[in-house]
């Protein structure tokens, strides 16, 4: 017999486990996945070898199971999986048994215990610069179009933080323009010019959320560390990812390039600026309509 919600809720709360661990498996989501491999390493002897970031060999990709956020989530976990196996079972113990209790153990907790990781890395995120973006929603002037959200973008750049930009089509609502850091290069900048643009960046995402623009954010663990992905629902602000890129390969460059490429560029990037600058305040109302 299947327990009644309330009932597993409490039996969750007895036991300290996860709510999915005495759940029937029901494969809808990526935690369903990974619950599916825990059962056939305890039944076929299933182990992971290798966790390939960058490509999803297991799945055709012919067909849509899952979308491309997910897959990363996926991967993420499969890595902390990979991890925890290794640590909690190759800990010195001098009771076998007891080690292999805390793999199980943990395994019962997921995905629990690493949510609550991921989400106490976002609080140390909020600590960190949370009193810097109330001081400049005081003095800072708020972007209203895509090219102030460009030259913040840039500012960005210039001040030597790295980052990935990336669009991602949802099937469920849009596209989103992505911005993905190192929480560790967040949490110890290497500049207190790093910081300030972070804490620029934070609170145009807020002006952006005050538009009602959808602003989510993402954290993962892979083996290069942990990372924080922004997603910013919005169709025009995803189209700049190019112009993004671009700048990011220009400041790269920069101190290898000519006066006159660096003239040009600008030129380039200020005609972009005025040729197809968008009302942020004006397009979003319509936009959001539409996709709700």
């Amino acid at each position: 017999m299947a327990p009644k919600s309330d009932i597993r809720n409490k039996l969750v709360q007895a036991l300290d486990v996860d709510y999915s661990a005495l759940s029937d498996i029901d494969i809808r989501s990526i935690e369903d996945v990974i619950r599916v491999f825990f059962f056939m390493e305890e039944y076929l002897g299933f182990e992971i070898e290798k966790v390939d970031l960058d490509n999803y060999q297991f799945f055709s990709k012919d067909k849509v199971y899952f979308q491309e956020r997910d897959l990363k989530n996926l991967n993420s976990y499969i890595y902390i999986w990979q991890q925890q196996k290794k640590n909690l079972l190759n800990a010195k113990n001098d009771n076998e048994e007891d080690s292999s209790r805390e793999y199980d153990l943990w395994k019962s907790r997921f995905p629990r215990d690493i949510h609550n990781y991921w989400n106490s890395l976002l609080t140390r995120i909020d600590d960190h610069y949370i009193p810097l973006v109330t001081s400049l929603e005081k003095t800072k002037s708020e972007i209203t179009d895509s090219s102030g959200f460009v030259t913040q973008i840039r500012r960005l750049i210039q001040s030597g933080l790295e980052f990935t930009v990336s669009s991602e089509l949802r099937h469920d609502n849009g596209l989103y323009l992505n911005f993905t850091f190192m929480i560790s290069d967040l949490l110890s900048p290497k500049s207190k010019e790093v910081e300030t643009q972070f804490a620029e960046f934070i609170n145009m995402l807020n002006t952006l959320d005050s538009y009602g623009i959808v602003i989510e954010k993402t954290v993962l663990t892979n083996p290069s560390g942990n990372t924080i992905t922004y997603h910013i629902l919005h169709n025009a602000l995803a189209t700049k990812r190019s112009l993004i890129e671009e700048m990011i390969n220009f400041e790269s460059n920069r101190e290898s390039m000519s006066d006159f490429n660096k003239e040009m560029f600008d030129q380039k990037l200020n005609e972009d600026f005025h040729r197809y600058n968008i009302d942020l305040t004006e397009i979003t109302p319509y936009y959001k309509q539409e996709n709700d």
